[in-house]
Formats: C-alpha cells, structure tokens, sequence
C-alpha cells in the first residue's frame, strides 16, 4: 500500500509514518509539503492508494483544492487533516469530495479507525465534529406559523444526519434496520466482518446511540420517516 503524505511540518510527517506503519508491513510512503509539491506527487506517482493533506499548507487554497485535486485524481480517496476545526471548513471539503476529516489534535487516536474505514468505500468524522456541524448549522428564528413544526423537525434531525454517511454506510444501516448481524452484512455486501464493524461504529457515532439496540430502533424508525427512507434508498 502507498501513501501520500502532505504536511508542510516533516515532524507531522514523520509521526504520520510511525503511525500508519501499523496498518500493514511493507508500506510505501510519498509526501508533499506545499500546493506545488502536492500536484507533483500526483503527477507521478500513479499507485497511490490514499492521500492524506493538511489543508493548511503554502499555497493550499481551502476547499477549491480540494476540489481541484478530487475532480483531477478522483481514484485516490483522499483524508483532510488540519488544525482547523470549524463546521462551515468541514462541511465545504467533505461537499469537495474529501472522504474524512481528521483534527490535528484527533491524529493519534483515530488515524487507524478512519484509514480503515475509508479504504473500505467509508466517510470518516470523529463524533465532535458531526456534533459541531450540527451546532454550527444556520438557524432561523420559529414564527408562529412554524410553531407546529418543531416537533416534527426534531423528530427528523438524525435523518438529516444521514447525509454524513457514504452510500456504503447507508446500505449497511438499511440491513442494520432489518436486523441482521454484522456476520449477515458482511455476507451480504461481500465484505469482512471487521469492515462492517467499522461501518457500524460509524453510524453510532453519527446517530448518537451507544448500542446496537438503539441503532436498530433508529434505523427502523428512519425507515418510517420520509426524508429517512429516501437517504436510506439513495
């Protein structure tokens, strides 16, 4: 496996290194540490398996790089990790195409669980931040007239949550809802059991329940929902 590292900071990049060499022996690493050299790596080295890139490095333009690189490279899955924790950031690189957004002060305790998640078709964001895109999320102040609507918008708020999984996450909660196992799943969907039970950390984490019990309940409740059902098709 070969992996793009791009990090203005060598010592990021060194403890990226130390890191990831725990996914598998025999890894291969290429880095970046600008906009420029990042491009490069691209450009020739066609192997690349997965790109990690701090979205803050000289001559990075934010989100339109991202893009950039997405709609030029669109094989290579690609994991932003930054220092910038902001909702309206997050929610602009994953809209981009990144496939997870990992915080600098998040790297060592979930690098592993989102590489894993993402080399299996997955979307990765630690729970904060699906918290923070949430709090961050424009709000209009109810009238009268929406008075009645309230109830029924926060019986939908984890249907909108939806959006944060990948089709594959998706699929596998629509299977959840039915009540299979994760053996059944992988089965299903022609996986290993420890991918699905990566998927299904996942989707506690975006649902906000702590037990598969839960899980299912919300599942089979969002099959009942309108918006939820459409998300859970899609």
């Amino acid at each position: 496996m070969k992996i793009l590292l791009a990090d203005d900071h060598a010592l990021i990049r060194s403890g990226l290194r130390n890191e990831l060499g725990q996914l598998e022996a025999g890894m291969a690493f290429v880095e970046a540490w600008d906009a420029d050299s990042l491009r490069q790596v691209f450009d020739t080295h066609h192997d690349i398996d997965l790109a990690l890139v701090d979205l803050t490095m000289p001559g990075m333009d934010g989100a339109r790089t991202i893009d950039a690189l997405r709609q030029g490279y669109p094989a290579v899955p690609l994991i932003v990790i930054s220092a910038v924790e902001s909702g309206a950031e997050v929610r602009a690189v994953l809209h981009a195409g990144a496939a997870g957004f990992i915080p600098k002060s998040a790297i060592s305790k979930v690098m592993l669980q989102a590489i894993r998640l993402v080399l299996a078709g997955g979307q990765y964001l630690p729970p904060q931040l699906m918290n923070l895109l949430e709090t961050e999320s424009p709000r209009r102040t109810p009238t009268p007239a929406a008075g009645n609507a309230l109830a029924e918008g926060g019986r939908r708020a984890n249907s909108g949550r939806l959006d944060l999984l990948s089709p594959r996450q998706r699929e596998v909660f629509a299977l959840l809802a039915k009540g299979l196992s994760n053996k059944s799943i992988a089965r299903q969907l022609n996986v290993t059991e420890g991918t699905i039970k990566s998927h299904v950390a996942t989707i506690f984490d975006v649902l906000n329940v702590h037990n598969r019990v839960s899980a299912v309940a919300e599942a089979q409740r969002l099959s009942n929902d309108p918006e939820g059902r459409r998300l859970l098709d899609s």
